[in-house]
């Protein structure tokens, strides 16, 4: 059977049945020391470190530097990073320093990113044009537009798609989801679902047979990631 490329997940998240592969991402410090001991511990986790919009104003001085550190020394991709602004008070300019702090990282040291965005497109895809190429990328739970899921395949980067997303959001979603080239898709659990469980719904909004889904996202995920792969 077709082992399944989980995009993403976090600590504590859902049992992975079928899952070869597993996109591990620290949202912050606390986590990254146990998200580098899950990789050690499994050859099929692939490791994220990275600073999460949410987490941002909360984050301890010198998380920088600390976080360079860890990358320099660990075969680990940047993130789960990215802008939201679905809360009033947000710090805009806070998520985007850090934001662009990461993408430099990933940049200096060839790295994947993992992107997070709520309600913030039109300055992530204004911060990614100004921040220049990354090595390589993803957009995790996609949840904009077809036109902004084609800007952002052109910038390079791979969309992830997860059941929750696609079920809360029907039509819209499942239209963002057939923008996507066939090599640019990506599926995740998000840590709160069996991805082989939900696989034939995901490929049902896609229009896609099941088996033939999870060997092209696999492909996919091998590509989008290897510069990290044990």
């Amino acid at each position: 059977m077709q082992p399944l490329f989980d995009a993403h997940s976090h600590l504590g998240g859902a049992p992975a049945s079928g899952v070869g592969r597993r996109v591990l991402c620290g949202t912050r410090e606390s986590d990254w020391e146990g998200v580098l001991a899950a990789a050690a511990a499994d050859p099929g986790v692939i490791p994220m470190l990275g600073l999460h919009p949410w987490f941002v104003a909360g984050a301890a001085a010198g998380w920088e530097s600390r976080l360079e550190a860890l990358l320099r020394t660990h075969p680990a991709g940047v993130g789960e990073c990215g802008l939201d602004f679905s809360q009033q008070d947000a710090d805009r300019s806070a998520q985007a320093t850090a934001l662009r702090t990461q993408l430099g990282l990933a940049r200096t040291l060839g790295r994947p990113v993992a992107l997070h965005a709520v309600r913030a497109w039109g300055p992530l895809l204004t911060l990614l044009r100004a921040a220049g190429p990354l090595p390589r990328g993803m957009v995790h739970a996609y949840s904009g537009s077809p036109e902004t899921a084609r800007e952002l395949q052109a910038l390079g980067l791979w969309l992830s798609f997860s059941a929750a997303r696609l079920e809360a959001h029907g039509p819209a979603a499942q239209a963002s989801l057939l923008a996507v080239t066939g090599d640019r898709l990506l599926l995740e659990s998000d840590g709160q679902a069996d991805l082989a469980e939900v696989l034939p719904s995901l490929a049902r909004h896609g229009g896609e047979d099941p088996a033939l889904l999870a060997a092209r996202t696999w492909e996919n995920g091998l590509q989008c990631f290897r510069e990290v792969l044990a």
